[in-house]
């Protein structure tokens, strides 16, 4: 690679991690004011809305923003121009192709969420057209070795992004008032994408041979997208085709996502990913990739293990601290969702794309949705809403089973205990539950409202569990070790 086209120091990605950081505490926000503000009915067509639309934003942008990572940093600098523009005219003309979708499914639209949905039609598809349309902006940003400004655009745009949703419900004008909000701000962010990421770039706009091999790269990942995204939120489309707007509502509040966890999955899965492949370019021995491997399921087990059961535990004030008294009905859900959340421990998908088992993935996500329909809309219909999450974390369960199976014959693993840290999950699983034990009892003899029971429960729950680690041997210098190791 030519000095030109690399930059003589390594970007700092700090001012992208605090600005994930933020991200996920506006992509919790806006739905914890909203269900506060609207009606459950009102507000279940809210959580449809954007149902939809998140959908048709992960299945039309078919990897094209994200090949920029790959295209950028390697091309000649009069190629950037043409990089840039092939990726903002895909997703612009992908965008209007959800948008005529979505009003040509009107109703469709009827039939999953009713004649609210269905009146929304226009809004959701500008909304989508505008979004996916502004989807290069960060991704260009950081590819072009600007992460700082791209750390800026996320906090900008999460910004306006909640204050469009928001803000007009405040006002007083309600449901439409805030998604026509919405739509304001995702022409916004059309609008600044291509202003920012076409300012600078040089050379011609339209080069056929580039757009070909990039969409070489992307449309494999985009492929795998189109199988993986709607199996993911299969259970989401089942619940809302069979029940009401505000069932839906509280079935959507149970599927609630903890930020932290993709927080902390996504870079160890990251690193993980590194680490393998310098052990394979290094021709260092196999057993060095499995303890790598080891040791990042071992740090997921210590976080996720404890997350999980703590939630179990304090559910019903968890929800009712976060969206209100009308919520807490949906504790159950959650309860049965959490159990993906050990199902994260295992960065499986990590050490397959390392070892470049992208085919193998591909057929995993078609096996995958095989099961999810007959599994989420069999328990659906012997259980009700609850039975569709249970389908769901199933499947998870099955899928990731078989990709851990998959992973440790990649290393080259004799058995499956060769590459689980055994004596994490045991010494995890002991702390938590005693700690959910403790933190249980005291919540049934001292129950308290929804947030002194968060602090006073989920902080028992906090220490009793470090407390009970400690007490196995593992101190706060063996915790900070596990946590602050490098790489």
């Amino acid at each position: 690679m030519s000095a030109e086209r690399m930059p003589a120091r390594a970007p700092s990605v700090r001012p992208l991690v605090a600005a994930r950081a933020f991200s996920a505490g506006v992509t919790v926000l806006i739905p914890v004011v909203l269900a506060r503000l609207l009606s459950v009915s009102d507000y279940g067509t809210f959580k449809q809305f954007f149902l939809v639309s998140s959908t048709l934003y992960l299945v039309l942008g078919l990897g094209v923003p994200q090949s920029l990572y790959y295209f950028l940093p390697r091309c000649a600098p009069s190629e950037r121009r043409a990089h840039v523009f092939h990726t903002l005219a895909f997703l612009l003309l992908f965008g209007g192709v959800g948008a005529l979708a979505v009003i040509a499914a009107t109703p469709v639209l009827e039939r999953l969420g009713g004649a609210a949905l269905a009146s929304a039609a226009v809004p959701l598809a500008l909304y989508v057209w505008g979004f996916l349309g502004g989807a290069a902006l960060e991704p260009g940003l950081t590819s072009q070795g600007r992460p700082g400004a791209a750390a800026i655009a996320y906090v900008v745009s999460d910004t306006l992004r909640a204050a469009a949703f928001v803000l007009p419900v405040l006002s007083g004008l309600g449901l439409w008032g805030s998604l026509w909000g919405g739509v304001a701000f995702a022409a916004c962010r059309l609008v600044a994408s291509w202003t920012v990421l076409l300012r600078g770039t040089e050379g011609s706009f339209f080069r056929p041979p580039l757009l070909a091999r990039q969409l070489r790269y992307a449309l494999p990942y985009g492929g795998a997208m189109l199988l993986a995204m709607p199996q993911q939120q299969l259970h989401q489309y089942a619940v809302s085709l069979t029940s009401s707007p505000a069932a839906f509502a509280l079935y959507s509040v149970g599927c609630f996502n903890l930020p932290v966890v993709d927080l902390l999955y996504t870079p160890t899965t990251e690193l993980l990913m590194y680490r393998l492949g310098a052990i394979e370019r290094e021709g260092r021995p196999g057993s060095e990739a499995i303890r790598v491997f080891r040791d990042a399921v071992a740090r997921l087990a210590y976080a996720f293990v404890p997350l999980g059961l703590g939630i179990l535990v304090i559910a019903p004030s968890f929800l009712g601290l976060l969206y209100g008294p009308s919520y807490v009905e949906a504790a159950p859900i959650l309860r049965v969702a959490v159990i993906s959340v050990l199902l994260a421990i295992l960065p499986v998908e990590g050490v397959l794309r390392a070892r470049a088992k992208t085919r193998l993935l591909l057929v995993s996500y078609l096996g995958k949705i095989a099961i999810s329909v007959p599994l989420v809309f069999g328990f659906l219909f012997a259980l009700g809403p609850i039975g569709a999450m249970v389908g769901f974390v199933c499947t998870e369960a099955i899928h990731k089973g078989f990709l851990l199976f998959c992973a440790a014959r990649s290393l080259a693993a004799r058995a499956l205990g060769e590459v689980l840290p055994l004596g994490a999950f045991a010494r995890a699983g002991l702390a938590s539950v005693a700690a959910a034990a403790l933190a249980g009892t005291v919540r049934l003899f001292w129950p308290l409202a929804p947030l002194p029971s968060v602090v006073l429960h989920g902080g028992a729950f906090g220490l009793a569990y470090l407390g009970a680690l400690s007490a196995g041997g593992m101190g706060p210098a063996a915790w900070r070790r596990i946590f602050t190791a490098r790489a």
